[in-house]
C-alpha cells in the first residue's frame, strides 16, 4: 500500500543545514544511513512515496538520463511549487536516495567533503537546483519532456548528454522555468550538433546571456519554442564564432537587441 510522501519541517531542515555549515554534521554523511528525527517530519497531502526508486538509479554521470527519468516518473504529479521546496528535496536526499547520493557524489565517502559540497548536493546551495542530487534530475526532465513527440524524452536525452549544456541551461534559473525556451533551445542544438561537440562551454554561456539580455526588452515568458529556435538560427554564425570569455563580453555581439 502506498504511503503519503514525507518531508522535513522547514525549521528542522534549517537546523540540519546550519549543522552542516558549522561542520558539526559533516561526519554524519559518511554513514550507511542518516538518522533523522521522525518527530520533525510531516506528510504531504496527495503525494505518494515511490517504492524501490533508489534501485532504478545509476550513480554515475553517464547514468543521469536514466536516473532523471526514474525520479521524474516517481514524482511526475508534484507541482512546480513543491518541486522548488528545499525541505522536500532535502528529505529525499537524506532518506529515500541517501545511498545513491553518496555514490553519485562520493567525496563524502572519500573525504573530506566541504560544507558547501554537502549543501549543494543534499540541500539547495548557491547554485540553486543545479547540483541537488534529486532536484536537478527532476527539473531536467520536467522542463524537457514533450508529450507531443514519438519519444517524449528525446529533448531530455539531449540535455543530459552534455553536462556543460545542463550547467548553462539549468544554471539560468529564470530561463529554465519556461518550458518553451528549453524546447526551442534544445531543438536548435539537436539540429546543430556541431555546436555542442567542441568548446560548448562558452557558446552555451553566450546563448544564455543573449536571452537574458533579450529578456530586458521582450517578455520571453510569452514566447513559444519557435521564437527561441528562430532566434538562435538568426545568430548561429555568432554562436559558432564564440571561443573565449572575451567574445561573450564583447558588447558588439548584442548590438541588435
Amino acid at each position: 500500500m502506498l504511503q503519503l510522501q514525507k518531508t522535513f519541517k522547514e525549521s528542522y531542515m534549517k537546523t540540519l543545514r546550519d549543522a552542516v555549515k558549522s561542520g558539526e554534521a559533516l561526519p554524519l554523511y559518511r554513514g550507511d544511513s542518516f538518522a533523522i528525527d521522525e518527530t520533525q517530519v510531516k506528510r504531504l497531502a496527495n503525494v505518494y512515496a515511490p517504492e524501490g526508486l533508489e534501485n532504478k538509479l545509476i550513480p554515475t554521470s553517464d547514468g543521469d538520463f536514466e536516473s532523471g527519468v526514474a525520479v521524474y516518473e516517481a514524482y511526475q504529479n508534484i507541482s512546480p511549487l513543491l518541486a522548488s521546496n528545499e525541505a522536500f528535496w532535502a528529505y529525499i536526499t537524506h532518506t529515500t536516495l541517501y545511498n545513491y547520493a553518496q555514490k553519485r557524489w562520493p567525496k563524502v565517502l572519500d573525504g573530506p567533503a566541504s560544507s558547501d559540497y554537502i549543501i549543494d548536493h543534499w540541500f539547495i546551495g548557491s547554485q540553486g537546483i543545479l547540483r541537488n542530487v534529486a532536484a536537478a534530475l527532476w527539473w531536467g526532465v520536467y522542463l524537457t519532456v514533450d508529450e507531443e513527440r514519438a519519444n517524449k524524452y528525446e529533448l531530455t536525452e539531449i540535455l543530459f548528454r552534455n553536462y556543460t549544456l545542463r550547467v548553462v541551461t539549468l544554471g539560468s534559473y529564470t530561463l529554465i522555468r519556461h518550458r518553451q525556451a528549453m524546447f526551442g533551445i534544445l531543438e536548435f542544438l539537436k539540429e546543430n550538433p556541431d555546436i555542442t561537440q567542441r568548446g560548448f562551454e562558452y557558446k552555451g554561456q553566450f546563448i544564455t546571456k543573449y536571452f537574458n539580455r533579450l529578456g530586458s526588452s521582450k517578455q520571453l515568458v510569452y514566447m513559444d519554442k519557435d521564437f527561441f529556435y528562430n532566434t538562435l538560427e538568426k545568430i548561429k554564425d555568432r554562436i559558432i564564432s564564440i571561443t573565449t570569455r572575451e567574445d561573450i563580453n564583447n558588447d558588439v555581439l548584442y548590438n541588435d537587441i
